[in-house]
């Protein structure tokens, strides 16, 4: 009787392992996500910034330079 129920117990503990194995996996893969998503958020952000900044620096160029001519 003893046998069976350390047998039961064992094959109950290697499934619970496979179990937390794949959720551990899941959330590596949707912290990865999170990881890209922000980065590429990041990037857009940082070249939407620096473009705007360039137009406005030769917006602002333009505007003197037509001034003094």
């Amino acid at each position: 009787m003893k046998k069976a129920i350390l047998l039961v117990a064992a094959i109950s503990s290697l499934v619970l392992m496979g179990c937390s194995a794949q959720e551990k996996q899941g959330i590596k893969d949707g912290f990865r996500d999170i990881g890209h998503a922000t980065r590429d958020a990041t990037k857009a952000t940082g070249h939407f910034f620096r473009d705007t900044t360039k137009d406005a620096i030769e917006n602002a160029k333009e505007a003197t330079s037509s001034e003094e001519g």
